[in-house]
């Protein structure tokens, strides 16, 4: 067997195997690009913002404004642990 019909066997082994598949799997894209994780630390990141802005603004603040900071920076660290946690 020569290298050029080598060749087209492997490009029709290749299309075979290509066949079925789309150049636009949803699913697969939103897998690999960790669309959702993203976005909700995206969104995180935007209410410890806030949070943090609000907090700093209070004139006195009291223990259960300070345990609702704490409750959001906590919230905060372990979904950061998970995002990057997993693969």
């Amino acid at each position: 067997m020569t290298i050029d019909e080598q060749m087209k066997e492997a490009q029709k082994i290749e299309i075979s195997v290509n066949e079925g598949k789309t150049w636009y799997n949803l699913a697969e894209g939103f897998d690999k690009w960790r669309v959702f994780p993203r976005l909700l630390i995206s969104l995180y990141g935007l209410a410890f913002y806030r949070t943090t802005e609000w907090f700093m603004t209070l004139q006195d603040p009291t223990n259960a404004q300070s345990a609702f900071v704490s409750v959001v920076v906590g919230a905060g660290a372990a979904w950061f642990g998970l995002y990057v946690g997993r693969k």
